[in-house]
């Protein structure tokens, strides 16, 4: 506990130094105390062996190419559903929705924790109880590793304290060994498939500006109405090795693909500091964005170029945009056992969970004013759609 809780200084005791005892100053000042060793904090790194790969067919083949190329890591830290591992291994098993993913070497980075009495899940603050349900959890990811229920190769990063989602990245960069990474989260998962052998043909093209590709999620689907509407820049989409991408201001922690030398030099270079509990976005990507928002973004020397951050645009039959990601929200997320032992209904109505649709709320709630309507008036279905759009536009 701090000074301020402890029970002997409330009765009168004398506050002193917790490094030498001198009652002439406390430890933040103490000539004694030893230097904080620099972040990240990694306690522990497990490792599976590998698993020698001998591709026999075409398939086979370009996956081995997709896995020699690209490492995945996935950063965890606690939730309400620890000790299960049901939330990650869901985002585990999304990986086959998209070609070649599930084969390529993987790390698991599991940030500490401070305990309090007070439970604040994105701070990394968590009481006793969580504390002992969390270190349940890395024994079962640990299980999960020597069972063989984890990619071969893959590791388990175990950090000492809470060093947030920035060190955890860093820690993880460490052990890439693949030029290219996918950073994920513990409760995102891949919606459907997309082209990536051809996203980490643009990412290690050198002609190009691309270091970063991210995956949109439904809240950042239209990017470019958000970049003008709240950041006053105008971006439109590029094309290139035949995929559309989208230029964006911003480095989102959410699921991306990128250069791991880029990162290493630009996230993490030496003009770059972070504390323990930073998030990327919060502090670099915020730099990024103002960097851009003042000095422009034009031009492939441009302030952007620096950055080279992009979203993958993918299109559905129809041809409207879809969300490549869908958040579990890992802080919400229970197993239907934990569900039923606090009483809650077996199954959340689809509005508990919005980033998991495909349209957004206000849209699901306007449809069938604009179907009453279009019946009402009695509109041919011939136009319906048209005058649909236009209602919906001014609504």
């Amino acid at each position: 506990h701090d000074q301020k809780d402890c029970t002997e200084l409330l009765s009168g005791a004398s506050r002193h130094c917790f490094i030498c005892q001198s009652l002439d100053h406390l430890s933040a000042e103490c000539p004694e105390k030893v230097c904080k060793r620099p972040l990240p904090w990694v306690q522990e790194v497990c490792c599976k062996d590998k698993v020698p790969c001998n591709p026999s067919n075409v398939e086979a083949s370009a996956q081995s190419s997709i896995s020699s190329r690209l490492s995945v890591v996935i950063t965890t830290s606690p939730v309400p559903s620890h000790p299960s591992t049901m939330m990650i291994e869901a985002v585990l098993a999304s990986f086959q929705r998209v070609d070649g993913l599930a084969e390529c070497p993987l790390i698991i980075v599991c940030d500490g924790f401070k305990v309090v009495k007070k439970t604040t899940w994105k701070a990394g603050k968590v009481t006793e109880e969580k504390a002992a349900n969390y270190e349940k959890y890395k024994e079962n990811l640990k299980k999960l590793q020597d069972d063989g229920h984890l990619p071969a190769g893959s590791k388990l990063i175990i950090l000492q304290g809470h060093n947030g989602q920035a060190m955890a990245v860093k820690a993880a960069l460490q052990e890439v060994e693949t030029p290219l990474v996918c950073i994920h989260q513990h409760d995102l998962e891949f919606s459907f498939n997309f082209s990536l052998d051809k996203v980490l043909d643009i990412l290690e093209d050198k002609k190009n500006p691309v270091k970063y590709v991210g995956l949109p999620l439904l809240v950042n689907l239209h990017y470019e109405a958000i970049a003008f509407q709240h950041h006053g820049v105008k971006v439109k989409p590029e094309v290139f090795h035949e995929i559309t991408l989208m230029p964006i201001v911003f480095w989102y922690d959410s699921t991306h693909i990128a250069v791991v030398e880029h990162y290493k030099s630009l996230v993490f270079g030496p003009s770059e500091t972070y504390a323990a509990g930073n998030f990327v976005e919060e502090t670099f990507g915020v730099r990024q964005r103002n960097d851009i928002m003042t000095n422009g973004m034009d031009g492939m020397e441009g302030v952007h170029a620096r950055y080279g951050t992009y979203h993958c645009i993918s299109l559905s039959p129809d041809g409207s945009r879809r969300p490549l990601i869908c958040h579990l929200n890992g802080v919400r997320f229970l197993t239907p056992e934990q569900r039923e032992a606090l009483g809650y209904p077996p199954d959340p109505p689809v509005e508990f969970y919005p980033s998991r649709t495909m349209t957004s709320r206000k849209d699901r709630k306007v449809r069938h004013i604009l179907d009453n309507v279009l019946e009402l008036a009695d509109v041919h279905m011939e136009f319906s759609a048209a005058v649909r759009n236009i209602l919906s536009k001014l609504l």
